[in-house]
């Protein structure tokens, strides 16, 4: 992979939630401190290989990156995906054995910060007061990490195809403030993320939109119930 030094004008850090807290002025100085970099991916790029050694932590900066978990038969399944200012491979990273368990890849193209777990968790002998804050946001950000994962566990358990789409949307619309929302997968990757045939989840959709429950347009929704 080649890396490509931090310009760190281009990163908006202001709309990086591990950024949080951290003073404008800072920025440069933690990511000197740091030694990251950041690189651009194509769409469909693998960006991490399962059992690939983690050392880096990923922050999106644009796009989205799909964390996808691959049976012994080749059957892939859409675990969930990440957003811009999310992270991705922190899980991996901290552990002791930090060999990824799941696939990360390009859903769009991508740019993403990679900065080295170690240089975070460890304390730096700086002593910089906003590596600390880094630090705190990070852990923060695992917590955030595990209610989406049982949100998806939540989701996944409904009983029907329609309560699986019922509860994605609401999950969605919750996170957006709104009844207009915007879904970031597409028709692929939303049957994957619920677990359902595709075709049977066109189907509901139509249905659902034929009741008036909902209206959509590509990956433009409307809750109208």
């Amino acid at each position: 992979m080649k890396k490509t030094d931090i310009c760190a004008n281009l990163i908006p850090y202001e709309q990086i939630p591990l950024f949080d807290g951290i003073k404008e002025e800072e920025l440069n100085q933690l990511l000197y401190c740091m030694k990251g970099y950041n690189h651009s991916f194509s769409k469909g790029e693998i960006i991490i290989l399962e059992q690939e050694k983690v050392q880096y932590i990923g922050i999106v900066l644009s796009g989205i990156v799909n964390m996808i978990k691959e049976d012994i038969w080749g059957k892939q399944t859409l675990l969930t995906y990440m957003n811009k200012g999310e992270l991705f491979g922190e899980n991996f990273a901290v552990q002791k054995s930090s060999n990824s368990a799941v696939t990360f890849i390009a859903s769009t193209k991508v740019e993403v910060l990679f900065l080295p777990a170690s240089n975070i968790i460890h304390v730096c002998p700086k002593n910089c007061s906003f590596h600390a804050r880094l630090t705190q946001n990070m852990f923060n950000l695992l917590g955030q990490k595990s209610v989406s994962l049982i949100n998806k566990i939540e989701i996944c358990s409904k009983p029907t195809i329609r309560e699986k789409i019922l509860a994605y949307l609401s999950l969605i619309a919750q996170n957006q403030r709104s009844r207009y929302i915007t879904v970031p997968t597409n028709r692929s990757q939303m049957a994957e993320y619920l677990g359902v045939n595709r075709s049977a989840m066109t189907r509901e959709l139509s249905k659902m939109q034929q009741e008036g429950i909902i209206d959509f347009d590509k990956n433009t929704f409307t809750i109208k119930k």
